[in-house]
């Protein structure tokens, strides 16, 4: 779901910054607030985990059109759940999505606040909000977190069609029932992700959710110990078994414009066909940043290198989020 440039103009897509910077403002307020040093090891870990687990792209069981579809998890319910607040996914998937879009191109510079907005506010709200709802109704976290994580997907990729309707790079209609029916069986993939992590982490340390983590130094340690090794492990193995199928916002584009019909080996030749020519016609934004390492690989290395260079996005999110969050939690 990550909107890459040219997709948006340009004064779209500033419309979109806007709204974002002011969710990442409250995002920063609710951390100034509510962050403790108790809190900070757990948006370390999971900026990290998400960072990891979004480059494991899984080949999904349907396809509407030829070619084959991928998906992945987005993590926003999950952050939101296990910290208490829906501003605590807008805070991680921010920093998540800038070290995307700036390190390995997923994701657009000019359509970055379009992503956050999409992925960590939306995401985050909804997943939160369906969360106690559910769980309130029917006393049942893992079926509330479910529910939580299929919803922090499905709505987002609804809006995100709407997105590129207005900006009349995707039919309005063909775009809803394209990117519905993909993200609803991605979220299916979501929602089993949301409950199996929230599951491990209320047996492992059932103080923590939603709550300040408690339990000393040694808590604190296997938290961090668990979640690092967890999502360097993913980092590891992404880049041999991630499926190379086109996700599901890239499958839509390809059939919408008549080259979803091209072999796999070549589908990045012709989403560059997309980006560099019928769409940036429609929008006008040519804008084309040149990550250093482009689709989460280094450049002339094979899968070790992509392999390399996610282990480097899992540690600077890390290093990001136990930095920023510490530093906050200082000043409270």
């Amino acid at each position: 779901m990550h909107i890459p440039d040219g997709f948006f103009p340009i004064s779209q897509a500033a419309v979109y910054w806007i709204i974002a910077l002011v969710f990442i403002f409250l995002s920063l307020r609710w951390a100034k607030k509510e962050m403790s040093e108790d809190k900070v090891p757990l948006v370390a870990v999971l900026a990290a985990g998400i960072f990891a687990i979004q480059t494991l792209n899984m080949a999904l069981p349907i396809s509407i059109i030829p070619g084959g579809v991928s998906g992945h998890v987005v993590g926003a319910a999950l952050a939101a759940i296990v910290l208490g607040s829906p501003f605590a996914a807008v805070f991680i998937l921010t920093l998540v999505l800038v070290l995307q879009g700036i390190f390995f191109g997923d994701g657009g510079i000019t359509a970055m606040g379009a992503n956050i907005i999409n992925m960590g506010v939306l995401g985050g709200f909804f997943g939160f909000y369906t969360y106690q709802s559910v769980n309130n109704l029917f006393h049942n976290r893992f079926c509330a977190a479910f529910i939580a994580g299929w919803i922090s997907l499905f709505i987002p990729a609804i809006v995100c069609a709407v997105e590129l309707a207005i900006a009349g790079t995707l039919p309005l209609t063909f775009g809803l029932v394209t990117m519905g029916i993909y993200h609803a069986v991605i979220g299916i993939i979501e929602g089993g992700v949301t409950a199996f992590a929230l599951s491990l982490i209320i047996h492992a340390r059932p103080d923590i959710v939603g709550e300040v983590v408690t339990g000393g130094r040694r808590a604190k340690d296997v938290v961090i110990v668990a979640g690092i090794t967890i999502a360097l492990s993913l980092a590891i193995i992404a880049p041999y078994y991630a499926s190379t199928y086109p996700d599901g916002l890239d499958s839509t584009f390809l059939s919408a414009y008549g080259a979803k019909d091209v072999t796999t080996v070549h589908i990045d030749e012709a989403k560059s066909v997309l980006a560099e020519g019928a769409v940036t016609e429609k929008t006008g934004n040519t804008f084309s940043w040149q990550a250093p390492l482009p689709d989460y690989a280094i450049p002339g290395m094979d899968k070790p290198g992509e392999a390399m260079a996610i282990i480097f996005g899992v540690l600077v999110l890390f290093a990001l989020g136990f930095g920023i969050s510490r530093f906050i939690s200082r000043k409270n």
